[in-house]
């Protein structure tokens, strides 16, 4: 491995990892993690935060999703983790464990020859609350 892809263990980082996977079924932003670190007593800055939780997306320990206006939103991978939902009005997203992607996916890949990735498959829609149901 390159000098500049060497990956390093800090106590920050580690921090970040250890509270998403607290919270397996929570998608969290940059800040909700950084705020509840420091509220916890952790020195830990936001940028560490945000490059940490980017890390673990680029690598595929965390599912990324983008809210509108572009906010990101964390969780941690799990191997059942199959899709995600964001609501376009709220911005909350919504974790999709569901055989139905697995299928979808399988559709896609023997019917158009592209092969989807389901566990970074994001569907854009509105939310129970926000449909007023």
């Amino acid at each position: 491995m390159a000098e500049a892809q060497r990956k390093y263990k800090t106590k920050q980082g580690e921090a970040v990892s250890a509270y998403l996977a607290e919270r397996p079924d929570s998608y969290l932003s940059v800040d909700e993690v950084w705020s509840a670190l420091v509220a916890a007593g952790g020195r830990v800055g936001r940028s560490t935060v945000y490059r940490k939780l980017e890390s673990m997306a680029s690598e595929g320990s965390a599912l990324k999703a983008t809210a509108p206006g572009g906010e990101a939103r964390y969780r941690i991978a799990s191997s059942s983790a199959t899709g995600q939902l964001v609501c376009l009005a709220c911005g909350r997203a919504f974790a999709l464990d569901c055989h139905m992607v697995e299928e979808f996916s399988d559709h896609v890949l023997s019917h158009h020859g592209f092969r989807i990735d389901p566990a970074r498959t994001v569907l854009y829609g509105l939310c129970e609350s926000c449909r007023g149901v």
